[in-house]
């Protein structure tokens, strides 16, 4: 069963959701915890499910992305036939990209396909949900969380109903936070020969591939596989702060990254153990290798080669790789992109809409 399925990962996310923290690279490239990528979730999902054909949809500009996915035997994908394919085009839309690109797909044997999005961060049972659309027999399957109380935490995502056959009818943006909404994971499980129909049915693709395979509801059965464990969407600036600032919670961190049957997978670098070198404290934070911190560190996530210099201070706050927090420098609710120096200076930002400091910045 596994054997048939081959994996789309949709990067045409847009950067103005995360505003300047994208400026430099998709959304597709974002740090999680950090270490990982927003993308290493879908490929690790899918390579964890047996697929070893994914190809990767993106636009042109997508230099961080292509460098991220340099190394493909971090995700077990360096073969000779199939593995890990990027297209990038001019295309507005995944569904012109994907259209431009049926060739490729025509070349694999699998005979069905998993479409799946990178600003939606999960670790999905992807076993079960083929075992589950196989014995439904329905023509579509689309993956959703339900969330029973009302949370701001998906906000802009997209709202599925089913009736009491477990059928789709009735998709719409959440505006409003309610109770038992079924969030979408933007996660499709569908025939090669159907997508391709729905595709080409329409010449000028103007529409993201989710709203077309959605708006065939009417015509197709259409049914939802239910997500149980953590979930989270790259859809804002709050977003992506509050995501990793889950992270540090060991349940939400155990249930994302350590179960044993469905690792994620980054890409591989040596590097060697962090130095703590203070006395001061250090605690309830993500900390990766090669830093050296001698500050005060709390409720924080720190990149790899990140410098926190005795006498400086960092809560409630992301620092991407490469950045040094100089003596007298007192961080909270801050984000501070890669190789940046702070150096005695105060900030402070809002938990609900985080400062972020540019990349390259000198303070």
């Amino acid at each position: 069963m596994l054997s048939r399925y081959t994996g789309v990962i949709t990067s045409f996310e847009s950067r103005d959701l995360l505003k300047t923290l994208t400026l430099h690279r998709g959304i597709a490239t974002v740090p999680i915890a950090g270490k990982y990528r927003a993308i290493d979730f879908p490929l690790s999902y899918m390579r964890n499910a047996g697929i070893k054909n994914i190809h990767v949809l993106s636009n042109k500009n997508c230099r961080s992305l292509r460098n991220h996915l340099d190394v493909t035997k971090s995700w077990g994908l360096n073969r000779k036939n199939g593995g890990l394919t990027i297209h990038t085009g001019d295309g507005e839309t995944d569904t012109q990209l994907l259209g431009e690109n049926f060739d490729d797909l025509l070349k694999v044997k699998d005979e069905m396909i998993v479409i799946a999005p990178t600003y939606i961060i999960a670790n999905i049972d992807l076993d079960k949900a083929m075992e589950f659309h196989e014995l439904s027999e329905a023509d579509i399957t689309v993956i959703y969380k339900n969330i029973p109380e009302p949370s701001e935490n998906f906000l802009g995502c997209d709202i599925l109903e089913f009736n009491e056959k477990n059928c789709l009818t009735r998709v719409c943006a959440n505006f409003l936070p309610k109770r038992n909404q079924n969030i979408s994971l933007e996660v499709f499980l569908i025939k090669r020969s159907l997508l391709m129909a729905l595709v080409m049915a329409r010449p000028n693709r103007e529409l993201p591939l989710k709203d077309i395979i959605y708006r065939s509801k009417n015509n197709l059965r259409i049914t939802g596989f239910e997500h149980r464990e953590y979930l989270s969407c790259l859809n804002s600036l709050a977003n992506y702060f509050r995501t990793n600032m889950d992270l540090i919670n060991s349940k939400n961190l155990k249930e994302l990254f350590f179960n044993e049957n469905r690792p994620i997978f980054s890409k591989i670098k040596d590097s060697i153990p962090t130095h703590y070198l203070s006395e001061e404290v250090v605690k309830n934070s993500i900390i990766s290798n090669e830093c050296f911190i001698e500050g005060t560190v709390i409720n924080s996530v720190l990149s790899r080669y990140v410098n926190v210099e005795r006498g400086a201070k960092v809560e409630n706050c992301i620092i991407l790789q490469n950045c040094t927090i100089k003596s007298g420098t007192h961080l909270k609710n801050v984000i501070v992109d890669k190789n940046v120096i702070l150096e005695e200076t105060e900030l402070e930002g809002n938990p609900f809409y985080p400062l972020v400091i540019q990349k390259k910045y000198k303070f």
